[in-house]
């Protein structure tokens, strides 16, 4: 269970990394609208894995 707990705070982590990544590129004169949409599906994986990591947790605690 702790390390379930790591693994999310770690993706947790990645996502908030991944948010300002994004941020960063988009303040940029010349957009890179490619590294721009790569990042945003890291993001939306991390996203995803988060979200079922949450729930395989919660079903395993009942």
């Amino acid at each position: 269970m702790l390390n379930n707990k790591q693994s999310m705070e770690n993706l947790k982590i990645q996502h908030a990394y991944l948010e300002a990544a994004i941020h960063e590129e988009e303040q940029h004169v010349w957009k890179n609208l490619i590294r721009i949409e790569e990042l945003k599906k890291q993001k939306l994986l991390k996203k995803d894995t988060l979200l079922r990591m949450a729930l395989q947790e919660k079903l395993m605690c009942k």
